[in-house]
């Protein structure tokens, strides 16, 4: 027993031993470099933030002869006129670029037959490819193609401005080339926010015949505003059509009434405050060549719809029609401010206008060339400081009391001034 119990005392002290000497062989040699495992919080992520846009609109693309002549610069190796009609555009581009979406009315066809072909004015249009490289180097970025003159080289003169469109890097909303085409919903990203856009005509012309019965059911999208209970349903229905897919924000773009006149008809505004009621969050009228009222909607939910039955010219040539000074050389960029909070509502904010000059130079002394043209803005009531003669600048302070008259304290409120950025 005696040696048992020795035996068992020398086997814990072996045990005792060997398991000193791992601990002292396994410890940390540099006790001092030892860093312990730190617990990191996750970083709080910032809240959500309010999204801003400005979607700008601009009137008429729609040029005639003068300045077809003034833009050539020459000709191709294939013998053809070749055009540039980027210095009609410089002393507005910076204002136009100011905006996220730039929207203009492409009132004609353009290089329907290819090669700067046919080149044709009033009364059936078909103007240079180079007018798109001009739209698109003043900073707008989608056309409207929904109008009078969409069809005056019929289907295929359509179709093949169309396809230039494409080939400027343009996006459009308004004419087909096939029921695919005009049963895909136009919904632009834009910084994030949904735009949908939808365009009409109330008129082609008289050149209907230009397309098939076939074609008419979706070249162009047409509607008839003296006809409020059938008229709108339609017109309606492309509007929940938008949001179904996505749309947050909803223009619609109409081509109506009479031309060379100040005010929308009655069956305009009821036409178009109906629209507003139905939730069109913006209206952009245009056909008349001169500038007309804008006007806020209000709804009962408190929200509000911005109505501009038209815009007048912007890139365009009837100075003619009542010189020496025309309403049909007044002009507006209208902005919206639209912003989006981080719960999804949209907020139609300030209404910016810029009034600006369409101004047509016949002597060649403010703009570098006779009949040259260039769409001057009007900044306090002035033109640009290089437009000298004393008689041209009281033109540019008649435009700007004209639309003053028209569009400015709308609803109320004062217009801000488009600022470039």
């Amino acid at each position: 027993m005696k040696k048992l119990l020795i035996a068992l005392v020398v086997l814990a002290v072996v045990l005792v031993s060997l398991t000193l000497i791992f601990v002292l062989n396994n410890r940390d040699a540099t006790p001092n470099e030892y860093v312990p495992q730190t617990t990191t919080e996750p970083a709080t992520e910032p809240p959500p933030q309010p999204v801003d846009i400005r979607i700008q609109f601009a009137g008429d693309a729609l040029m005639h002869s003068g300045p077809i002549a003034a833009a050539r610069v020459g000709q191709n190796e294939a013998g053809y006129y070749t055009y540039d009609f980027r210095p009609f555009l410089r002393d507005i581009a910076p204002f136009v670029r100011a905006g996220d979406l730039n929207i203009i009315n492409m009132e004609t066809p353009v290089d329907a037959y290819g090669n700067n072909t046919r080149i044709s004015t009033w009364p059936r249009f078909n103007v240079p490819f180079e007018v798109l490289e001009g739209i698109s180097y003043a900073g707008f970025n989608h056309l409207i193609f929904a109008n009078n003159h969409t069809v005056d080289r019929g289907f295929d003169g359509m179709v093949a401005t169309i396809e230039n469109f494409r080939r400027a890097g343009l996006a459009h909303t308004g004419a087909y080339e096939d029921e695919a085409a005009f049963n895909t919903p136009t919904v632009i990203d834009v910084n994030g926010v949904q735009v949908g856009i939808v365009a009409y005509a109330e008129s082609l012309n008289g050149l209907d015949f230009l397309l098939t019965p076939h074609q008419h059911t979706f070249a162009v999208r047409r509607f008839n505003f003296y006809d409020i209970t059938n008229g709108i349903p339609a017109m309606v229905a492309d509007m929940n059509n938008l949001r179904a897919h996505g749309a947050e924000v909803i223009v619609v773009s109409i081509h109506w009434g009479a031309e060379y006149v100040n005010q929308p008809t009655v069956a305009q505004v009821r036409f178009a405050r109906a629209l507003a009621e139905a939730g069109a969050d913006i209206i952009m009228g245009h056909h008349s060549h001169t500038p007309m009222p804008i006007e806020w909607h209000y709804r009962e939910d408190g929200s509000r719809g911005l109505i501009i039955y038209s815009l007048g010219n912007f890139l365009a040539d009837q100075t003619r029609l009542v010189p020496p000074d025309s309403r049909t050389q007044y002009t507006k960029i209208v902005t919206a401010n639209v912003r989006r909070y981080p719960d999804g509502t949209i907020v139609m904010g300030e209404a910016e206008v810029l009034p600006a000059y369409i101004m047509r130079d016949r002597t060649g002394n403010t703009l570098g060339a006779p009949n040259r043209i260039a769409i001057l803005p009007i900044i306090d009531g002035e033109l640009p400081e290089f437009v000298q003669p004393a008689y041209l600048r009281a033109r540019g302070r008649n435009a700007h009391a004209h639309i003053m008259r028209i569009v400015g304290g709308f609803d109320g409120q004062p217009f801000a001034p488009v600022i470039p950025r």
